[in-house]
Parts: structure tokens; C-alpha cells; sequence
């Protein structure tokens, strides 16, 4: 009984909190949102612009051929003064370099080049105008002067509109849960300690590991429920990115990921005399989880080092557990290496972190 009225003292005390219950509030909703529809990472009406030294059909049929909800065409240059003006001034995205005698060259097979310029200073958006620009061009050019027998189809899964909404808005929803978890239990730990309420504690005949435990279980039950809303409301109604799986198989991998991450918080609590440290180790241990988790860069495209160390971060294994279920519709049951991965770090982390905290006190 004890134990429960501890639980709910935690939750009302997070109630009366309104500075982090604000921050909870933002970052669940307003955040995902911005998150989801304010980055893109799709190319949008990339402007770009034409040197065309054979102005023949074939020239302008192939600029016809960029489609305009990617690419917008602004016209045509006549020098190379003209494309450094352009680079220079950022009005370009990229510049499409068309040779002399192209049509000719195209009709009699003899070998031809048309050369994409990019502005390398806008990394993100040249490199995906040079890689839509050249699938275009060579679309052109075997759909009109060749007659190929190999024509390759692509089919995409899981995304078939590959929107990075999709992805952005169920990646920042698992950042959001990993920040709070690593935030609120060490928060409300230091908190006590800031009040006095820890030399009360010592003396009392409640045992620090239940205290302990009531504040981590408090605090990750207050997370799941946010986490709980946002999909529900933010992510599925406002956002209105589709949810394939089943919705309790993702909480209940969050509920798996809840005691992993509160061990790591306590962990944050037993270094820290004030809310100042709690901010600044929570961040401290937040990137690192960030950057070897693959959730920014994929762990393929990492230092071997780097790669080997991704399997010590918790959240590598709930991002593929999560989006696994989210946008692949995978039920909870076929995600077997990821539960086992997350329960023993879970179980290890949380009983270290309780353990530290505890001596601490």
C-alpha cells in the first residue's frame, strides 16, 4: 500500500512541477510536429537552370521531362559567368550543362555527355538534385534512343510515397521518450535532495530501494502516458502519419525501454546535487545514444569502431523495435532479438543505476 501512495505522490508532484509539465506538454506535441512536417528530406521545387548550347527538341523535350513537383525550371543561361552567378548567389539548387550537337550525337549513338553542376554549399539538396537529375536523364535518353532489354522497375515497401514525414515524425517521438526518461527520474531524485527531503528519507523506515523504484516506475508510467497521447493525437491525427502495427505492441516495447533508460536517469540522479548537473548530464548521455543508435546516420555508414559500440546503446534496438512495428506493421512477437536486447540491458541498467543511486544515498 505504501508503495502506491508513493507512486501517486510522484505523479502529483510532476503535476505541480508546470515548468516541466509544459516542457512535457511541447515536447510530445509541438515538437513532433514541427519535427514531422517542418523537415524535409525530399527534394521540393529544387530551382535549377539550363546552359543549353543545341536548343533541339531533344534538348527541350528532355528538360520537359524533369518533373515539376521536384524540380522547377527558372530559365536559361548563355555564359559560364551566367552559372557562377547563379552558385554564387544561391538561386540555384543546380545547373544542367547541355552540349552542342546533342541531338545529333543521340540519333548517330556516338557518345555524348550532359553535365549537372550543383551547388555543393547546400550539401542535403545537391546531392539528391544530382541523383534525381541523372535517373532523369538516363530515363530520357534509353526510353527515347534505345531500346533496352533489361528495364528495371523499382518497388518500394513500407513507404511507397518515400515521405520523410514518416520517418522524422516517429523519430523525434522516440528522441522525445529516450530525453524524458533520462530527465524526470533524475529529476525528481535531485529535486528532493534540493528540498531536504533526502536527510527525511534516510531516517524514515521506508526502504531507499522502494523509494527508488517508486520513482522510476512513477516517472516511466508518466512518459508511456505522454507517449501514449502523442501517438494517438499528435502523430496519427494532427500529423496524420499512418500507424501499421498494433499500438499496445508499441507500448509495450516502450514500457521494455521505460526500465532501461530510468536505470541510466538513476545513474544521472547519484552524480548530481542540483538541476543544473541533471540538464547537463542528461545531455551528456543523450548524444552519444543518439549518434550510435542509427536513428541520425546509419550505423552501415559508421567507423567499424563506432559500429561495435552501437550494440552498448539501448535505443539502437527500440528504434528497430519501434519503427518496426510503426511503419512496418511487424507484430510484437517477431521483434525477438530486440526484446532480449533490451531486457538485459534494461534489467542490468536498472539495477545498476538503483544501486548507485542508493549507496548514494
Amino acid at each position: 500500500m505504501t508503495f502506491f501512495v508513493l507512486l501517486y505522490k510522484e505523479v502529483v508532484q510532476f503535476l505541480r512541477n508546470r515548468g516541466l509539465l509544459l516542457f512535457a506538454v511541447y515536447a510530445f506535441t509541438l515538437d513532433i510536429y514541427l519535427a514531422a512536417t517542418g523537415i524535409d528530406l525530399t527534394l521540393k521545387n529544387a530551382p535549377f537552370y539550363a546552359q543549353d548550347y543545341d536548343f533541339s527538341f531533344s534538348s527541350r523535350e528532355l528538360l520537359s521531362k524533369f518533373p515539376h513537383s521536384y524540380f522547377r525550371f527558372s530559365g536559361y543561361l548563355l555564359s559560364d559567368r551566367d552559372v557562377e552567378k547563379v552558385l554564387f548567389s544561391d538561386r540555384a539548387v543546380g545547373v544542367l550543362r547541355i552540349p552542342f550537337n546533342f541531338e545529333k550525337d543521340l540519333k548517330k549513338g556516338v557518345k555524348t555527355e550532359v553535365e549537372i553542376i550543383v551547388n555543393g554549399a547546400e550539401v542535403s539538396s545537391s546531392y539528391l538534385f544530382s541523383a534525381y537529375a541523372t535517373q532523369v536523364i538516363y530515363n530520357f535518353i534509353t526510353g527515347n534512343f534505345f531500346n533496352p532489354t533489361l528495364k528495371v522497375i523499382p518497388r518500394v515497401y513500407f513507404n511507397q510515397n518515400c515521405s520523410s514525414k514518416i520517418f522524422m515524425a516517429y523519430s523525434e517521438l522516440l528522441t522525445v521518450i529516450t530525453l524524458f526518461l533520462l530527465l524526470l527520474p533524475a529529476s525528481a531524485v535531485v529535486l528532493e535532495k534540493e528540498r531536504g527531503n533526502v536527510e527525511i528519507l534516510i531516517v524514515s523506515p521506508l526502504p531507499n530501494a522502494v523509494f527508488m523504484v517508486a520513482k522510476s516506475i512513477s516517472m516511466g508510467l508518466i512518459v508511456l502516458f505522454f507517449t501514449a497521447l502523442s501517438l494517438f493525437f499528435t502523430v496519427e491525427q494532427i500529423v496524420e502519419v499512418p500507424f501499421k502495427g498494433r499500438e499496445t505492441d508499441f507500448l509495450l516495447l516502450t514500457l521494455l525501454y521505460v526500465f532501461t533508460a530510468s536505470g541510466l536517469s538513476m545513474f544521472i540522479a547519484s552524480l548530481s546535487e542540483n538541476m543544473l548537473q541533471v540538464s547537463q548530464l542528461t545531455i551528456l548521455i543523450l548524444i552519444p545514444i543518439l549518434y550510435l543508435s542509427g536513428n541520425w546516420t546509419p550505423i552501415e555508414a559508421m567507423p567499424k569502431l563506432l559500429q561495435w559500440l552501437s550494440a552498448l546503446s539501448p535505443l539502437k534496438y527500440y528504434i528497430d523495435g519501434a519503427l518496426a512495428i510503426a511503419i512496418k506493421g511487424m507484430p510484437l512477437k517477431e521483434l525477438t532479438s530486440d526484446v532480449i536486447a533490451l531486457f538485459i540491458q534494461g534489467g542490468t541498467l536498472f539495477a545498476l543505476g538503483n544501486y548507485f543511486m542508493i549507496r548514494k544515498i
